[in-house]
């Protein structure tokens, strides 16, 4: 292996933790450090065999990797296939962004630098060191917006709209970016795919917005639902005890009636034997209640 091989391996391999990592915060830091850096190991050992057979496929082979070590911490199947594809995506979006930024503003390529020792320093420090800043951050903020409750439950319900929508996205941009490697390929084209990645990460927003929405439609829904439950069941109850209380009215004016009967007659007896007959009772069952 010569020593220009070595160093572009150090530097893929470089590039492959900040994947890693962002993958990692974007599943709530369910890896420890020490998956991190063995699923890096795989991914770069098995990209260095591989590539040169399937080269931008080796993409499949990475987000596996990661999948599957997310998976065996116990992390569900969406947001496991999901938090490395996303990972992939900010990395060639703030990859093409800040490349086009420094080629247009310093005249600073990549392609500018070769293989030795200083030009993979510069091409770390210039390029691959930004890009891991920038997307470490974006990261953050879309763990943060990604696991409040709310959130949460919409992506667990359109979990697989989700992966879909990430999927599709992900196909397409590795189409571009084979594309570019093509023969006869405009290189030209090649300015606009920044606007195009932008363009593709505003889409995926404005669907997540989407799905947002309707949840939160379907929340209210749910909850006005509820809350005509819980009203009609009031209403039943208050025609219960509406009724309990007629009942009462009819047989206390009963009573009335039977007592005032007996007091008119002086019916000493008679007014003793309703009242262990009739009023007892109803006291005793008052108590038992």
């Amino acid at each position: 292996m010569t020593y220009s091989m070595v160093m572009l391996i150090v530097a893929g391999t470089l590039q492959l933790l900040g994947i890693a990592i962002v993958a990692n915060i974007i599943v709530d830091k369910i890896l420890r450090k020490r998956d991190i850096a063995l699923a890096t190991l795989i991914m770069t050992i098995g990209g260095t065999l591989f590539f040169n057979s399937v080269q931008y496929l080796i993409i499949i082979y990475t987000v596996g990797i990661l999948a599957v070590f997310m998976k065996w911490r116990k992390a569900g199947w969406i947001i496991s296939l999901v938090a490395p594809m996303m990972s992939f995506l900010l990395t060639i979006l703030v990859d093409y962004i800040l490349s086009w930024i420094v080629g247009k503003g310093l005249s600073i390529y990549a392609n500018d630098y070769d293989s030795s020792f200083l030009g993979v320093t510069l091409t770390i420090l210039v390029f691959l060191l930004p890009i891991f800043i920038c997307t470490y951050l974006l990261g953050l903020g879309i763990h943060k917006v990604l696991y409040r409750q709310s959130t949460v439950d919409i992506v667990s319900r359109n979990g697989f709209v989700v992966t879909l929508l990430m999927l599709m996205t992900s196909i397409i941009t590795y189409l571009l970016i084979y594309a570019e490697d093509l023969p006869g390929f405009p290189k030209h084209l090649a300015m606009v795919y920044p606007i195009l990645f932008i363009t593709f990460f505003l889409i995926i927003c404005i669907v997540f917005l989407i799905i947002n929405k309707i949840g939160q439609e379907r929340e209210k829904m749910k909850k006005r639902e509820m809350e005509m439950a819980q009203l009609r069941d009031y209403t039943v109850r208050l025609e219960g005890m509406y009724a309990d209380m007629n009942m009462f009215r009819h047989d206390y004016i009963n009573i009335l009636a039977s007592l005032h009967g007996y007091i008119e007659k002086a019916d000493q007896e008679l007014l003793e034997k309703y009242f262990n007959e009739i009023i007892v009772p109803l006291k005793n069952r008052n108590q038992i209640k």
